[in-house]
């Protein structure tokens, strides 16, 4: 039998992808291309082989935001462009597209375009908050439209909503309960979280005028609220809504007593810490995130020439004027207070990764945190180096999870992999190694692009495409019969382990074999392909898989 090829130019030059990691190369993507019904004189089907090139990485990201939680935590990386991007969990209703629960959880980062045009992205307490370019927020997550929101299973929730009574917004931050916004004109406006296992919000709840105070240029919130005036006094209150027991603090905004000048404030739970004009310091103390009753925000006497603050991990850091790192605990006067040694050459220091990130001269990254949680005396691990990580402009972590922002606008991500929260189009954990998120693949079939929940993928150096989704775009009835079947205009065929078998008899092997994203199969494009009688071309510098059927000209 005449086996007959035609084999598809695969568009962009070919090239490997140099990762930022530890002697890691991303391999390139293989597609098998052969015209269908060609079949060897066994049944089976010998398949010429081309390479996809212009494997292309997520570019222009300002910052990944993320954080821990149930089904692998939340993932996002917000664009210079305005754009937002997400992938991993949708257990909460990341995902903006009006579900949530453990199915189609994705390995891929995918753009929610309702959200384009995004100023400042922020994760609250199981919901989220984008401010928009124009001043107005948008809220999404885990509000059902009935009252079973269980976790163990989907469930339907409300679509992103505009939050009512909100513009001109410059500046968002969240607390327990709720957000504060910062408007241009200085006021601010508090919005109530409804109640998640409440049920029925055809609207979201409107945000209202914070009285009492204006003329505010800064906010931050945790396990209560702050506020910088333009006349440099800091305010603090609780939200009535609070689960903090205690009557320290008010219920409307307050001004500190004998604090003036204050030029940053930064906070994180129940820890507060302002620099002043002058360069000296005040910080809360002797509170927690559940007990605010005897909080109290003092000067830290000793401290001056401050130029730089922080707080978070359970600690307090400061930088001064001499470029002298200098740590307490938080929640705590200077008892505990000492300077960083613990890594020769530090640039810059910041608190992250569940302890501390060191940037060295050299441009080296190392991280270290305490010896003993519980043990009161301050003592810390050897730092050790992130290998392949070089300048970052920021790092984060999420559920087991870590990500770092480079300067060319790309980012890297290490870790637990176990629902997809790594965005790096792989399905394993890679805790000691440093991948690349990958720009996610455009999927075309005859002219009309597709809208798959997990896009196509690269798998041992070959692409991958989503089978229900493709076929079904194709008019194929998709059904399990031991395998998944394939229907249409009566003829079926069947995938089932490594075989694709066809309507003829004959077979397909599959190479390599199969892949389950959450509850999406992918099998190599190669293979599916020659099944479905179809041709294809990839467009490498786009990331733009386009397929077609024979005879179809779009």
């Amino acid at each position: 039998m005449n086996i007959f090829f035609r084999k598809i130019r695969l568009l962009g030059m070919l090239s490997t992808i140099a990762v930022t990691a530890v002697t890691a190369v991303f391999s390139l993507p293989s597609i098998n291309v052969i015209a269908a019904g060609s079949t060897s004189t066994s049944g089976s089907t010998t398949v010429a082989s081309s390479t996809a090139s212009g494997v292309s990485k997520l570019s222009g990201i300002q910052q990944i935001v993320a954080s821990p939680g149930f089904w692998g935590g939340s993932s996002f990386a917000l664009g210079k462009d305005g754009s937002v991007w997400v992938w991993g969990s949708n257990v909460y209703g990341q995902f903006a597209n009006g579900t949530a629960g453990p199915q189609g959880w994705t390995i891929t980062p995918h753009r929610i375009g309702a959200l384009d045009h995004t100023r400042q992205l922020l994760i609250g307490y199981g919901y989220y908050l984008a401010l928009s370019e124009e001043g107005t927020v948008t809220v999404w997550g885990a509000y059902a439209k009935d009252d079973n929101i269980s976790v163990n299973q989907q469930s339907e929730v409300q679509q992103p909503q505009t939050i009512p009574g909100l513009a001109d917004v410059v500046k968002i931050t969240s607390y327990s309960g709720g957000m504060l916004a910062l408007k241009k004109d200085g006021t601010l406006m508090q919005w109530s979280a409804p109640d998640r296992t409440a049920a029925g919000y055809a609207v979201i709840p409107p945000a209202n005028p914070v009285k009492g105070i204006s003329g505010v240029k800064d906010i931050a919130g945790g396990a209560f609220q702050a506020a910088l005036k333009d006349n440099g006094t800091l305010w603090v209150w609780q939200s009535a809504s609070g689960v903090a027991p205690g009557k320290a603090l008010p219920l409307s905004p307050t001004p500190i007593s004998n604090l003036y000048h204050v030029k940053s404030i930064v906070m994180n739970g129940a820890s507060l810490l302002a620099l002043t004009e002058s360069g000296t310091v005040w910080g809360s103390v002797d509170a927690d995130v559940h007990d605010l009753s005897k909080l109290v925000v003092k000067k830290m006497t000793g401290l001056s020439g401050i130029v730089t603050i922080d707080t978070g991990n359970g600690f307090n850091i400061v930088r001064n004027k001499k470029g002298e790192y200098w740590l307490w605990s938080s929640g705590t006067d200077l008892s505990s207070l000492q300077k960083v040694t613990s890594l020769n050459g530090l640039a810059k220091l910041s608190l992250g990764l569940e302890g501390f990130v060191g940037v060295k001269k050299d441009g080296t990254v190392w991280t270290w945190g305490k010896n003993n949680a519980t043990d009161p005396k301050l003592t810390f691990t050897t730092p050790k180096q992130i290998k392949g990580l070089q300048s970052p402009v920021s790092i984060t972590s999420g559920e087991n999870s870590k990500y770092a922002v480079l300067k060319d606008g790309t980012a890297v991500a290490w870790g637990t992999n176990m629902f997809g929260q790594l965005g790096i189009s792989v399905l394993e954990s890679r805790p000691f190694r440093l991948s690349p998120i990958l720009k996610p693949i455009t999927l075309v079939v005859n002219g009309k692009t597709l809208e798959a929940g997990q896009p196509p993928i690269y798998a041992n150096g070959r692409l991958m495409l989503p089978v229900r989704a493709v076929s079904e775009s194709l008019g194929y009835k998709v059904a399990w019969d031991g395998g998944t079947k394939l229907t249409r205009n009566g003829k079926s065929l069947l995938i089932r382990e490594s075989q694709i078998q066809l309507a003829d008899g004959n077979s397909i092997t599959m190479t390599p074999l199969p892949v389950k994203v959450s509850y999406t199969e992918l099998v190599p494009a190669s293979a599916l392909i020659h099944a479905l009688g179809l041709s294809v071309t990839w467009e490498g510098k786009n990331s733009i898989l386009t397929i077609r059927e024979a005879g179809n000209t779009d």
